[in-house]
């Protein structure tokens, strides 16, 4: 039985986190609304104790000016899991009435809504923190679901392209025909814009608004339509500069009163900070793409991590306060926020606390432009920008000054300033993995986005990989979905964690799936996510084994030259009970490669492969026009492309078209033992949904797109085909 007293570190914990959300902590006040270890009444006691309980909750949340129970918090307990913590938390819930729960795991909080037995999200985004009264009632009206703001001030991301489009065109009537020189001046108005939104809300729940009520949106809107400009020009441009410093140039850069005043009035309509959550803290990145590249953007959010994974990787990492944070690839600043608002939510606030986290814990480092809205990202989100710098980190490397390290780094960069590194490289992919380790004090810890193929890559890549993990210890591989950043790009990525410490005893692997959404671009909430199970065992792994949902690997020590790979250290078989044999002992690589451009005159037939028709006749051509090498196939050949059998690209040559030729990249195998082990019966297994769940899992290995190597292929395992029924058809696998 775990023991029920909580340690003291813990309640005083919550109730600081309550208590910066507005809760009322204090018992002895007569608006109390948070219990600890026991309910406000004894009639809730009886309940309880009529329920079977044996003990009372860890602390209870109750609406204000009222003994109407809506919430129940348990912490987790050693020995306990999380999961087991909401279901405690849960039986206290029923008899009080409470529909809401939390279970607290140190660093973040699991939540369910008891009347639907679902998560509480919002803006489709599983809640990872405690809430204030004000959300809490929300859920309890609006179901487990609800949006940051209103539903009739929501802006969607297709609609919000619009409204920048416009200003984008409007900007450039002004004159400012240079993609940077329009995405400042954008940021600088929308800036605006946000303060002013923010302003607002800070009024709304007591605070003191961060600008002076003349220097606000809202005042500069309702003057006229020739004043605005002037006015914007003479005193609100000089008071933001003297009040931010730097950010700010010194001129404001439209100079044009009508085509400001269309910008006013046409952003006047929209409240930015009522929208999701993407959207609150990226509005100003719409105009990146065009300023870098010059070419249409698709969408916001293209070259930012995802929120919920922003979250996880703070969540692993669970930065303190008094503790120094560091992102040297900041962007706009997604990272530097989330860990911000983190450590911010768990400090009393005091005038000494809030003065040492604005100043002397968040750091960033960004090449681009993006460093000034990231800047100005932490001004609107509790500041803390000061210690924002636009530099190249590559040049400048840091020396075991920071405790943590959050960051997602560019990838597939060059640099020439490798040489400031133990492990000199032009590979900026290896150079940035460098840069982070030696940034870290020692006993420091890191979260780090890396491309897949940097946990396999040989060279200089390699060496960095063992570099860190010789000096490291608790090293863990989160393998994300594939699909995570779809449709923006297909890159397969993997959160590494690390802490700079002694010598490393186990790595483990943790294997997502599921994130609590779909993937693509109209994003679904799904009740499947296994970013908890991440959360929950990377400090105390709490299962061994291997499972396709979330679970943990416990490897004493790395093998294959220090591979990260997940699969390299465990297999993932199909849900049989029969015996499995590997495939590479029932096939054999077929086929014969050639280069049919030393056959000038020979027409070939070049074939192709898709998921729906199999092998097709894709063209024909002379030899002297084809450059590349190809393999010529035979009847019963089975064909796939690497890259597209994971959505079942993969077809047996017919006799019509025996004799073709396939691109050289292809995988061209057959049977050993065709009346034992016919391609028909290969060919069923590998389109299976089974199947292509185990191909979707190993076709990553070294590779950021999908690629199932001859090699991965030989890996998977399978039960040798059933009898055959009448008419000498295969039983069709599930």
């Amino acid at each position: 039985m775990y023991t029920r007293r909580l340690e003291a570190s813990v309640v005083s914990d919550v109730y600081t986190q309550l208590d910066n959300l507005g809760w009322v902590v204090d018992e002895r006040m007569a608006t109390n609304n948070v219990t600890q270890q026991r309910p406000k009444t004894e009639a809730e006691k009886n309940r309880l104790r009529t329920a079977g309980t044996r003990h009372f909750p860890d602390f209870v949340l109750y609406e204000r000016d009222s003994s109407q129970a809506i919430g129940v918090i348990e912490a987790k307990r050693p020995g306990q899991t999380l999961e087991e913590a909401l279901d405690q938390a849960v039986q206290y819930a029923r008899p009080l009435g409470a529909p809401l729960v939390f279970a607290y795991g140190g660093s973040f909080v699991d939540t369910r809504h008891v009347t639907q037995e679902r998560n509480l999200k919002i803006d489709g985004e599983d809640v990872r923190q405690f809430v204030d009264h004000y959300t809490s009632l929300r859920f309890v009206r609006e179901g487990p679901e609800i949006l940051s703001g209103p539903e009739d001030v929501q802006i969607s991301r297709s609609e919000l392209v619009k409204i920048f489009r416009r200003q984008a065109n409007l900007l450039r009537e002004a004159g400012l025909q240079a993609g940077m020189d329009r995405f400042g001046a954008f940021s600088d108005v929308l800036f605006l814009k946000l303060m002013d939104e923010v302003c607002q809300l800070r009024e709304h729940s007591g605070d003191i608004a961060p600008l002076l009520p003349h220097l606000r949106w809202s005042d500069f809107q309702s003057r006229g339509r020739d004043d605005r400009l002037n006015y914007v020009s003479t005193v609100v441009w000089p008071a933001m500069k003297k009040q931010f410093g730097a950010i700010f140039s010194d001129s404001f850069p439209i100079t044009s009163a009508e085509i400001f005043s269309d910008i006013v009035e046409d952003l006047s309509q929209f409240n930015f900070t009522g929208t999701d959550a993407d959207v609150k803290g990226d509005a100003f990145e719409y105009f990146l793409k065009n300023a870098y590249q010059g070419i249409k953007i698709k969408d916001l959010g293209e070259y930012f991590t995802p929120r919920n994974i922003v979250r996880t990787m703070v969540s692993i990492t669970n930065p303190k306060f008094g503790e120094t944070i560091y992102d040297p690839f900041c962007g706009t600043g997604g990272f530097l926020i989330e860990a911000f608002r983190h450590v911010s939510l768990r400090i009393k606030v005091t005038p000494e606390n809030e003065k040492k986290l604005k100043a002397e814990t968040v750091y960033g480092s960004e090449i681009a432009t993006t460093a000034r809205v990231a800047r100005m990202n932490m001004i609107l989100f509790g500041d803390g920008h000061s210690n924002v710098h636009r530099q190249d980190s590559f040049a400048n490397p840091v020396d075991g000054k920071f405790d943590v390290i959050l960051t997602n780094p560019p990838y597939s960069q060059k640099t020439r300033h490798g040489n400031l590194y133990d492990i000199p490289s032009t590979n900026g992919d290896a150079v940035s993995a460098q840069h982070c380790f030696q940034a870290l004090k020692p006993d420091g810890r890191a979260a780090i986005l890396v491309k897949d193929d940097f946990l396999t890559e040989d060279g200089d890549t390699g060496r960095v990989r063992d570099l860190i993990l010789s000096l490291s210890r608790n090293v863990s591989i989160v393998s994300l979905p594939r699909k995570l950043f779809e449709p923006y790009t297909p890159t397969k990525t993997s959160i590494l964690y690390f802490e700079k410490a002694g010598k490393r005893k186990k790595v483990f692997f943790f294997i997502v799936n599921n994130v609590g959404h779909t993937f693509g671009a109209r994003k679904k909430s799904i009740p499947k996510n296994d970013l908890p199970k991440v959360l929950e065992s990377v400090h105390a792994p709490i299962a061994e084994g291997f499972s396709c949902d979330g679970m943990v690997v416990d490897q004493d020590h790395v093998q294959n030259q220090s591979s990260l790979w997940p699969y390299d250290y465990t297999e993932v078989l199909p849900p049989t009970d029969k015996p499995l044999t590997p495939l590479a002992s029932l096939i054999s690589s077929s086929g014969h490669r050639f280069a049919p451009k030393d056959h000038p005159n020979d027409t070939f037939r070049i074939l192709g492969v898709s998921n729906d028709i199999g092998i097709y006749l894709n063209e024909e051509k002379r030899g002297e026009f084809i450059n590349q090498r190809y393999i010529r196939v035979s009847e019963g050949d089975i064909v796939y492309n690497p890259h597209r059998v994971n959505v079942g690209s993969i077809g047996i040559v017919p006799p019509h078209l025996a004799g073709g030729i396939v691109s050289g990249i292809y995988v061209v195998f057959r049977p050993n033992d065709q009346k034992q082990f016919p391609s028909a019966y290969v060919l069923r297994l590998l389109k299976s949904p089974v199947y292509l769940r185990i191909i979707q899992a190993y076709d990553t290995r070294g590779s950021v797109r999908a690629n199932l190597s001859w090699e991965q292929l030989c890996r998977i395992k399978l039960a040798l085909p059933p009898p055959i029924r009448h008419g000498g058809v295969y039983e069709k696998p599930h």
